[in-house]
């Protein structure tokens, strides 16, 4: 994705539906979509947006909602570094599929 479109905002936009749904097909049909396909490349906000609806579909959070809150507090932490140290600790307590 961000090989192929302007980094600011990307995740940000939304794709066009059709090329969505015409991705997720693909996904869905156990085929592994070409995505340097000239329809994917013009609309790189089309993956992005099947990437969050992924996510988002999720049974479980990939950040678990029993971990919310420590990755609530660990990212509040000003100093960078110790927002970092503190952000893989509670990775580090994810569940191994999570984690993975």
């Amino acid at each position: 994705v961000e090989q192929h479109g302007v980094v600011d905002g990307i995740y940000r936009l939304s794709g066009v539906s059709s090329n969505i749904q015409r991705l997720r097909q693909e996904f869905d049909g156990e085929r592994c979509p070409e995505l340097q396909k000239e329809v994917y490349l013009q609309d790189i906000h089309c993956v992005s947006s099947l990437c969050k609806a992924y996510f988002r579909e999720l049974p479980n959070p990939l950040l678990t909602y029993q971990l919310y809150d420590k990755f609530a507090d660990a990212v509040a932490i000003q100093m960078e570094e110790a927002r970092l140290v503190k952000i893989k600790e509670v990775l580090k307590e994810l569940p191994v599929p999570h984690y993975r």
